[in-house]
């Protein structure tokens, strides 16, 4: 069955694209057709047997841009497998897929949970009550202003919109770190005229930790855990080097959220590690993470058991993978690597090791291949473009 991938521009679509091929699965890779063609970089995998471009998906009724997407794809006449792989296109197959035509099968979470896990409040309470633990957070009593709240809270800590990524905005800008009263006071009113009710937290100064998962009705059939080694910006932002770990508090605390859920598709759950080396609730990326190139080196496959899944074949779970794999983004590494040595945040010790690893061939790569060399020499000149531009 031909597995279709949306949003091809993006390199987790080309990890699942490169995940299905090797696999055997035949990939028609999609992307929105007011996107350049030269900008999509999983039009260049090996792997993708054909390209197809549609409309953007509409904020309205999106049925008839469903029956579009399976007629162009050619769900209409044989089924075919999709995988919504960016926010936008997955937010609308979840809201309409008691609309998706008949040929074109997914497996998708419950619209009620999906809401629940991208909300960061709502999902806050729901981590409370499965005892899964969380930073201390704040919220307003009836009444009180911000300059009370400012008052009663512990700095430093972090304000985060509820879910900044419906306001369009980069990671880096969906929460900011406030140290004192006049800076949360000119902050949280900000944010909460652009997001009502944004989060207030205790700042978790730890390490960040991911537990991946492909799960159906609640229960975990791939899995998979990272810690970030790198990211940017280096104040806060994806990842940029991480590596693969087993932990097994980590797998059940993610476990155990995605069941409370009954969750179904693919899902990130974040967690930073606090100073007593307790895992603490960040977030849940509903959808395929930065990161996912990482997992598919350490031998997760989890966009080919998502595949398999919504196809509706028998898996078995599967929770293994190997430990000890690294993985980077050269680009965004290296403007991670400059800013940790102007900012003195790293010992003088770092350049010389970061040269190490820069010629470490065990290191991987979550774009370039030399199994699949395309798609890199594109992602190169779409990343000079946007540089000279």
């Amino acid at each position: 069955m031909i597995a279709v991938v949306s949003d091809a521009r993006y390199r987790t679509a080309l990890a699942a694209i490169r995940c299905l091929g090797r696999a055997g699965v035949p990939v028609v890779a999609v992307e929105r057709d007011d996107i350049p063609p030269r900008d999509v970089i999983g039009f260049y995998s090996r792997w993708t047997l054909r390209r197809v471009t549609v409309p953007p998906p509409p904020e309205g009724d999106a049925g008839p841009w469903l029956e579009h997407l399976a007629a162009a794809v050619g769900a209409d006449r044989e089924p075919a497998v999709w995988l919504p792989a960016a926010m936008g296109t997955l937010r609308t197959a979840v809201v309409w897929q008691d609309r998706l035509p008949s040929g074109l099968r997914a497996l998708l979470p419950d619209p009620a949970a999906f809401a629940l896990a991208d909300d960061k409040a709502a999902l806050l309470e729901l981590a409370r009550r499965e005892g899964v633990p969380v930073p201390e957070t704040w919220r307003p009593e009836p009444g009180e202003s911000p300059e009370d709240l400012a008052r009663r809270v512990r700095y430093p800590l972090v304000i985060k919109y509820r879910n900044g990524e419906v306001l369009g905005l980069p990671p880096h800008r969906r929460y900011a770190v406030v140290r004192d009263r006049r800076e949360f006071v000119e902050r949280y009113r900000a944010m909460h005229r652009q997001q009502p009710d944004p989060v207030v937290q205790e700042y978790v100064p730890g390490d960040s930790f991911g537990f991946a998962a492909a799960a159906r009705d609640g229960r975990v059939y791939a899995a998979f855990c990272h810690r970030r080694l790198r990211q940017y910006p280096v104040t806060g932002g994806p990842s940029t080097m991480a590596v693969s770990i087993r932990d097994d508090r980590l797998v059940d605390l993610g476990s155990r959220l995605l069941k409370a859920l009954n969750w179904s598709g693919v899902a990130m759950v974040e967690f930073k590690q606090d100073a007593a080396g307790e895992f603490r609730l960040m977030e849940i990326n509903p959808r395929l993470w930065g990161s996912l190139p990482l997992a598919v080196a350490a031998g997760a496959d989890i966009p080919l058991v998502w595949y398999r899944l919504a196809a509706g074949e028998d898996v078995e779970p599967d929770l293994g993978w190997r430990e000890g794999v690294r993985m980077r983004f050269l680009f965004q590494d290296l403007l991670a690597a400059r800013d940790l040595i102007r900012t003195g945040r790293e010992k003088p010790s770092f350049a010389l090791r970061y040269l190490r690893e820069l010629l470490d061939p065990r290191v991987v790569d979550g774009v370039f291949s030399r199994q699949d060399p395309r798609p890199g020499w594109a992602y190169l000149w779409r990343s000079l473009r946007r540089a000279v531009d």
